[in-house]
């Protein structure tokens, strides 16, 4: 007995020094915010890689794929991830435990190749792994010289030292290029010299920070919990100018027009007050939020766009089985809805920016066929659909009841349909002619409206099948929202599978590729309820692995160039 007690003390002892060194020597989180520049494009943040990690092995589609990637699911051993965090594990799992990583777009390249505009954008990684550099230098060498040769093919690396550890990689006699900076415990991995060298003066106190903004820390305070995977912003300074640069490709424009962008980002920063978007995980896969703020006196004027009418189901019938992507609008009104988006943009501009952005709303039905949407929607009764009737279309076609068939068509033949450019057909059965470059067709009170070569595809698919929709159906009936959109995943699914075993060094045999892509055919469709709120618009998705599933493909060899 004199000998177990001190023993016992001894043991005792043991563990509340192995627990207090283990708090002592597990980080505290920072603020990414502090190394992100001020004038960020994009900002991202993930504060906890375990917790993403996590959500996404714990989705159906990565369980139902599992056997055939044969991935491992990550530790759920609290002692060994307490020891990771702690810094006393192999140096991949204390980084995967420590680590907390940003995401900065600091600016957009454009260029032409052969009548196809390319953007490229300058994007830089942050990453604080709270993990010495003499540790963490090796592992960041090491990342850069994969990515590179996964983006890239072979490239050429090279190391030097000056007021950081720096690693370059790049393509024999191209511009393209991966640079890599290790500053204490901070790494930065960027697409140019620029990208790195903002961050780097940002940690230096040299430029300012995001974290100045103070729409930021408001925004994030009111929209990311703690179990958030992930929290994007950008300001509303730099969502009217991502705006203007987007807007001239709607009017059928090349960017590059100084006057114009100007004058679109002075009225579209009259109009919106910056976009937020955060993660979350959910029964079964990811959520992710996205919240377009607006002026308050526009919200209010938009407030007719989101009166929904009573359900109408019979449209599930012009619905073909395999399609890429549909998006039901619920608006009581047509007609009145979009009068409504209309006041809502002139409230806030002058006269010729007005005119600027009319322009743009039409062109979004222009694509139809429909050159007077006034006039053509007072004809139409809800629901109003937008269906890309299968991968290879490039375009989408629109499908509404009619409630004035005479008048459409006088509508339509009076405009975009005068002479020889569109063509008015009846049934399903319809054969388009594709040197027309519309077609509208009328089937069982119904009109179907699109490109010629969109139209055919969705006729061509509606005669083989409808879609097998009673999930579906039911799915859209409890959805209480004025737009819902279902689109079919299974591309970027098997996109996002795939580049992660890529950048792990590992391919799928064509057996077990055809049997992923067996796998994703039946996995649900993506959806999405768009809503407007006392903020402006709101936006949630459900999906298997969510927009991280867009970030991944940033990392894809062309992925610069889209």
């Amino acid at each position: 007995m004199k000998l177990f007690r001190p023993l016992l003390a001894i043991f005792l002892l043991i563990v509340v020094f192995v627990a207090v060194w283990l708090w002592w020597s597990t980080p505290s989180k920072v603020d990414m915010a502090n190394y992100a520049p001020a004038d960020s494009l994009v900002y991202v943040e993930f504060n906890n890689l375990e917790d993403v990690a996590q959500a996404i092995q714990h989705s159906e589609v990565w369980q139902a794929t599992a056997g055939i990637t044969k991935t491992k699911p990550a530790t759920q051993n609290q002692f060994l991830r307490t020891a990771a965090r702690a810094g006393i594990a192999p140096l991949p799992a204390v980084l995967f435990a420590r680590a907390q990583l940003a995401l900065v777009v600091v600016g957009l390249n454009t260029t032409e190749e052969n009548e196809t505009l390319k953007v490229r954008p300058e994007v830089a990684i942050i990453a604080e792994t709270h993990t010495s550099r003499w540790r963490t230098k090796p592992a960041a060498v090491e990342a850069v010289k994969q990515l590179a040769n996964f983006a890239y093919g072979a490239s050429m690396c090279a190391e030097r030292s000056a007021d950081a550890e720096y690693i370059e990689c790049s393509v024999a006699g191209g511009e393209r290029k991966i640079v890599g900076a290790v500053d204490g415990t901070l790494v930065v991995v960027g697409n140019s010299d620029n990208a790195v060298r903002t961050c780097l003066d940002v940690r230096r106190g040299t430029r300012p920070s995001i974290y100045t903004d103070t729409e930021l820390l408001k925004v994030r305070a009111s929209l990311a919990s703690e179990k958030a995977l992930g929290f994007g912003y950008i300001s509303p300074a730099n969502s009217a100018k991502l705006f203007s640069w987007a807007a001239p490709l709607l009017m059928g424009k090349a960017p590059g027009d100084q006057e114009l962008e100007q004058l679109l980002a002075v009225s579209a920063g009259k109009v919106l007050r910056g976009v937020a978007w955060t993660a979350n995980p959910s029964d079964h896969g990811i959520e992710d939020r996205f919240l377009f703020s607006l002026e308050p006196g526009v919200v209010s004027r938009l407030q007719p766009a989101f009166e929904t009418a009573e359900r109408d189901q019979d449209f599930w019938k012009l619905v073909p089985e395999g399609f890429e992507s549909l998006t039901i609008y619920r608006n009581k009104a047509p007609a009145t809805a979009w009068s409504s988006l209309d006041s809502a943009v002139a409230f806030k501009l002058d006269a010729l920016p007005a005119v600027l952005f009319g322009s743009l709303l039409r062109s979004s039905l222009s694509v139809y066929g429909i050159s007077n949407p006034k006039e053509a929607l007072a004809t139409l009764s809800p629901p109003l659909l937008t269906l890309k009737p299968s991968p290879s279309t490039e375009g989408s076609i629109l499908v509404a009841r009619v409630s004035d068939e005479a008048r459409l068509r006088r509508s339509l033949t009076e405009e975009v349909f005068k002479g020889t450019q569109g063509e008015i057909l009846e049934g399903l059965t319809a054969k388009v002619d594709p040197e027309k470059e519309f077609a509208a067709v009328f089937a069982d009170g119904y009109v179907l409206l699109g490109k010629s070569e969109n139209m055919r595809a969705g006729l061509l698919a509606l005669q083989q099948k409808a879609a097998d929709i009673k999930d579906l159906q039911h799915s859209a009936q409890e959805s209480s929202a004025p737009i819902v959109t279902y689109a079919n995943d299974e591309a970027r699914l098997n996109n996002f599978i795939l580049t992660l075993l890529k950048l792990q060094g590992r391919r799928l045999s064509s057996e077990e590729a055809a049997n992923l892509q067996n796998t994703l055919r039946s996995a649900d469709l993506s959806s999405t309820e768009t809503r407007l709120n006392a903020f402006g618009i709101e936006r949630t998705t459900h999906s298997a692995f969510g927009q991280f599933s867009t970030f991944v493909s940033l990392l894809q060899p062309d992925g610069a160039s889209r």
